[in-house]
């Protein structure tokens, strides 16, 4: 390595220490120093012309991230480290490039980090040397959301097939039903029978409008048309309805909404009322309770949705990685959306606490 010359000192002024007595700083002890101190993860590798790097030396951020004593490292091949860095990424140029690597920690724990690379030239030796960051976690986060993604893209799919279907088994009704009526109906008529083909035609009607409002039912679960008329106070309440008659649950409500929000069409209204139908169909599906307490409430520019029922409740560390989370998950996905908050509470026997908050205006930008 290159030797270093103290760098010159200042003349003392009159009454200060002599020149001869001061401190003098010699620039390679300063940058062990930043070498030693330094919170990334540095590397010295040696890179021969040809074969595998050899570390010789590594800064003590590096051995606390890898996990490994000095001794472990120094003077080994960087494939130590569980990754092979010898190909096309560490080329012998002199130069600097950054990527990210793939390793493995001394406990065989994996270990993602961003590494900026930089080579250097000292006589007939190339050296590289390698600043990392351990980015494991994030890149585990942005693994989560891809998933997520997914399992939403896929829980919404078949949110579309369970719709469809719904539609197409009312239709078929529709179309089985009318045909064998007006089929029977053209019998009476031809048998002089029209007593017997008024009543037919009746029954015809009753079985349309049966059928056909369960049509409606089915396209207004999946769009509330409602809300632009009615507004969203009257949607909700509805929805509360449907859910009591069909769950037996009874349902305490506190809807309190600012004029403006009462006929409103805004995406807020709609994020709301998801979440609102969410909620009260896990309450339905798994709760098991008898009570449910339901409000919406705005203070503060922001809309607070809470839905707490005294059903059986759930362990959530248990519940984090279940697929039975999932109906969660796409609820905070929509808070956070729109720019809001999502929580939930709950615990065995203890009942479930579901709590969205939602900005009622954008916040000014600073």
């Amino acid at each position: 390595m290159p030797e270093y010359r103290c760098m010159k000192s200042f003349s003392s002024p009159r009454g200060s220490r002599s020149e001869s007595s001061a401190p003098r700083l010699d620039p390679g002890g300063l940058y062990r120093v930043i070498f030693e101190q330094a919170r990334d993860s540095i590397l010295v590798l040696e890179l021969p012309p040809e074969g595998v790097p050899v570390i010789r030396d590594a800064n003590p951020a590096a051995l606390i991230l890898h996990g490994y004593a000095r001794e472990d490292l120094v003077g080994k091949p960087v494939t130590v480290l569980g990754a092979s860095l010898n190909r096309g990424r560490l080329a012998r140029h002199v130069g600097s490039s950054a990527f990210e690597v793939l390793q493995k920690r001394s406990d065989g724990a994996p270990l993602i980090t961003e590494v900026t690379a930089r080579n250097i030239e000292f006589g007939s030796v190339t050296y590289g040397i390698l600043i990392e960051r351990d980015v494991t976690p994030r890149r585990r986060q942005e693994d989560e959301g891809r998933r997520l993604s997914g399992r939403i893209m896929l829980a919404r799919e078949a949110e579309k097939k369970r719709l469809a279907a719904s539609l197409h088994d009312a239709i078929g009704a529709i179309q089985v039903g009318m045909a064998s009526e007006l089929l029977l109906i053209e019998e009476e008529l031809r048998g002089g029978d029209k007593r017997r083909a008024f009543a037919r035609i009746g029954h015809a009607r009753k079985l349309l409008k049966k059928v056909t409002s369960a049509v409606k039912g089915a396209c207004v679960e999946s769009w509330p048309p409602a809300l632009a008329v009615s507004g969203l106070d009257a949607v909700l309440r509805e929805l509360l309805s449907g859910f009591s008659r069909r769950s037996k649950i009874a349902v305490r409500a506190d809807i309190s909404l600012p004029e403006a929000e009462h006929a409103s069409e805004s995406p807020l209204a709609i994020v709301l009322y998801r979440l609102a139908q969410e909620a009260l169909s896990n309450a339905e599906k798994h709760s098991g309770a008898k009570k449910l307490d339901f409000s919406v409430t705005c203070a503060n520019c922001w809309m607070t949705l809470s839905v707490r029922d005294d059903g059986r409740g759930f362990d959530m560390a248990k519940a984090r990685n279940k697929k039975t989370s999932l109906g969660l998950k796409i609820m905070a996905e929509a808070a956070d959306s729109a720019g809001g908050y999502f929580s939930v509470y709950s615990k065995p026997a203890g009942g479930t606490l579901i709590k969205a908050e939602l900005p009622l205006r954008p916040e000014p930008a600073l």
